[in-house]
């Protein structure tokens, strides 16, 4: 009887230290709340094998501050949200020289041709809003308002440049796939059940489109700790083409490589918001075309992009 006993209290002993290990993972959001993030994204990449020239490469960094308002809350958790960009900071360094744009200080930069074209583009995103509907898991359910960020660019746009490649690459990158695969990677989805260490959960985004070439991405993540009120989270990407680009003038033909990434997040539990994440990805693409001479010419690109996401207030 007492063995009986003892092995029933150390069963229910198990039974209660496994269930306080588990942690619900959800984000929580109060109405009329504002949390501002700052993120920093730089990419380095490195282009070999054009015809006559040597190794290039281009560096980026690029740096964010974004509001979000919580303008509703329904029962079920699921939040609307109203993100508005308060600051861009960016800079970039290539064989072309270097630019670089801030809004804070936007009359810092120097007075060249690139310098006002970042400023154009960035400066118009700067106060600009759009309206995400998201899950209590982080599931992305609507996005609207991104048209009227792009109308509001190209109206400051010269009409000599509305056609150009950077012209075409904005659209592309406000278009609201590619808004809700940065968000899906900003605010990745959390488990619908609680879990505890050592549990896994996977996620799919799409990156890309039809122009550029669309990319499946696969995020795996880990619950490494639950201590206290935050939890430990690790991330795991893999990415792979799903489709080509067009073919591009010369014959041009793109590969894109099988790409990945790994990073952390930590997870507010009680609060239900993330406080810091990041992320580093390495990613590879082929080009081949034609060269001047009449022969085929491929050129390969290698892209690292280190992301960092921070809550700076609340």
């Amino acid at each position: 009887m007492r063995f009986r006993a003892a092995a029933t209290a150390v069963m229910v002993l198990s039974a209660a230290g496994l269930a306080h290990a588990q942690a619900t993972l959800q984000y929580r959001w109060k109405q009329g709340e504002a949390l501002v993030y700052k993120t920093t994204m730089k990419t380095t990449s490195t282009m070999s094998g054009a015809p006559g020239a040597d190794d290039v490469s281009f560096e980026q960094t690029m740096t964010q501050r974004i509001r979000l308002l919580a303008a509703a809350v329904a029962p079920d958790g699921s939040v609307t949200l109203h993100q508005t960009t308060e600051a861009v900071r960016i800079e970039m360094n290539g064989p072309a020289g270097k630019a670089s744009y801030d809004s804070d200080e936007p009359k810092s930069a120097k007075p060249d041709e690139g310098a006002e074209a970042l400023g154009r583009v960035f400066g118009g995103i700067v106060g600009t809003t759009i309206s995400v509907t998201m899950a209590a898991t982080g599931a992305v359910q609507r996005i609207d308002g991104t048209q009227k960020v792009l109308d509001k660019i190209m109206q400051d746009m010269p009409q000599d440049r509305a056609n150009t490649p950077m012209a075409q690459g904005l659209k592309t990158v406000l278009s609201p796939e590619a808004i809700r695969a940065s968000l899906e990677q900003s605010f990745p989805r959390m488990p619908p059940q609680p879990v505890k260490p050592g549990e896994t959960w996977t996620s799919q985004i799409a990156l890309g489109t039809d122009v550029i070439g669309r990319i499946a991405g696969t995020q795996t993540f880990t619950l490494k700790s639950a201590d206290g009120p935050t939890a430990s989270i690790a991330v795991a990407l893999a990415l792979k083409q799903e489709s080509a680009p067009p073919i591009g003038p010369a014959g041009m033909t793109m590969k894109i490589g099988d790409g990945k990434g790994d990073g952390e997040i930590e997870f507010d539990a009680a609060g239900g918001r993330i406080r810091k994440s990041t992320m580093s990805t390495e990613i590879s693409s082929t080009m081949t075309t034609t060269g001047r001479d009449g022969r085929p010419a491929t050129m390969k690109n290698l892209a690292k992009t280190s992301m960092t996401m921070e809550l700076v207030e609340k």
